[in-house]
């Protein structure tokens, strides 16, 4: 598709189809949202640490200060990530079909592919924190919220299994999570896979105790609380793979794990669209969408990852 005169050799009677690919956002709905537009760097969220209670221990004492501590969670402006296609009017006329429509169908794919991709960047990158602006440090992910490979099995690498998914549901518990905010875990194909060979996720016998969830088609789409999300995370044409985020320099699949409130996405500008002439050049026009999008982790407790092998 990316080359419009190779296209223009063959007469094709109905639309033409995008190549197989991710054409669909799966995360877009799994966070939280804020509008940054207008601003080279916001504020998500201020942070209030933990306290013990004072007591009253003397008549006529003096009130003792509680002092929690403060901190503020911040996402910077991030570029703009886009799609631009050049059309020939006369490919249009020898193919008899308007490339424009299938290029805006590919535009979207990526666009699509992009956000998602921000939003994975947002859970396994550093949070930026501080109290102000101008004294920010970056935390990077806590190697105690990853459930290691080697997870339910004697020894060695493991793939995907329901002792895994135990040890997240754990994690998040430990970490005091909200039990009303939607937990969602996002697998591949691959690792669904797995789960059909553990008698805990396809046995009727565990099925209510493990709150084993099947669509229409038989799908796995819920357990132990976590909504299922699929995701290729080794897609070669997602950014977030390409920067090697989604798997372990040892080849280990990075699965997360995180709450609604744990993850949220910046929007400076959803969507930018254009399909336009291009004066300077004989009958052309371009097919342009652009986002600018960026997301980050909201605490450090509210989401975790899991390794799994694929060996």
């Amino acid at each position: 598709m990316g080359d419009v005169n190779t296209t223009a050799n063959y007469e094709f009677y109905n639309n033409v189809e995008l190549q197989l690919q991710q054409s669909k956002s799966v995360l877009w709905d799994t966070c939280e949202e804020q509008d940054c537009a207008g601003a080279e760097m916001v504020s998500v969220k201020d942070l209030v640490g933990s306290t013990m209670p004072q007591e009253a221990d003397e008549r006529y004492g003096d009130l003792k200060q509680t002092s929690p501590g403060h901190d503020r969670v911040w996402m910077g402006m991030p570029n703009e990530l886009y799609f631009n296609e050049f059309v020939e009017g006369s490919d249009q006329l020898a193919t008899k079909i308007g490339l424009t429509g299938t290029y805006t169908m590919a535009a979207m794919a990526t666009i699509n592919r992009a956000w998602d991709s921000q939003i994975l960047a947002g859970m396994y990158g550093a949070m930026i924190m501080g109290k102000a602006k101008e004294a920010l440090t970056s935390v990077p992910f806590p190697a105690a919220k990853v459930v290691p490979v080697t997870t339910g099995g004697a020894g060695g690498p493991q793939r995907f299994n329901v002792a895994k998914v135990r040890e997240a549901k754990k994690m998040l518990g430990q970490a005091f999570n909200d039990p009303n905010d939607k937990r969602y875990l996002a697998l591949s194909e691959v690792q669904a896979d797995d789960l059909y060979s553990e008698v805990q996720a396809t046995s009727g016998d565990f099925s209510k105790a493990f709150g084993i969830r099947l669509d229409s088609e038989g799908n796995l789409i819920g357990i132990l609380g976590f909504n299922i999300v699929r995701i290729e995370l080794r897609n070669p044409d997602l950014p977030a793979f390409q920067k090697g985020l989604t798997v372990t320099a040892q080849g280990y699949t990075r699965n997360p794990f995180w709450v609604h409130s744990g993850v949220r996405k910046g929007v400076w500008r959803k969507l930018r669209t254009h399909i336009k002439d291009q004066p300077q050049k004989v009958d052309v026009s371009s097919v342009f969408a652009g986002t600018r999008v960026t997301a980050t982790r909201t605490q450090a407790g509210k989401v975790g990852i899991i390794e799994n092998s694929e060996a």
